[in-house]
């Protein structure tokens, strides 16, 4: 079961990429080049909160994230 507290850092990250276009794939592919370990399907089930990611999984996500955003 997803914490409050992960429920909304998912529901932040979700709106993020789709405003800035971005999609899973592209998401996973950073996030997999930064040390990620987490399949593209448990990225997406996390992002419309269907899966608890562990700490370190979300917070590589959140960077891969920032990283697509900012180039």
């Amino acid at each position: 079961m997803l914490e409050a507290r992960e429920i909304q850092q998912a529901r932040i990250l979700h709106h993020a990429v789709g405003h800035a276009g971005i999609t899973v794939d592209q998401l996973w592919w950073r996030f997999i080049s930064i040390g990620g370990s987490v399949q593209q399907l448990e990225i997406d089930a996390y992002l419309h909160q269907a899966l608890h990611l562990p700490a370190f999984e979300r917070e590589l996500l959140d960077r891969a994230a920032q990283e697509i955003i900012h180039e």
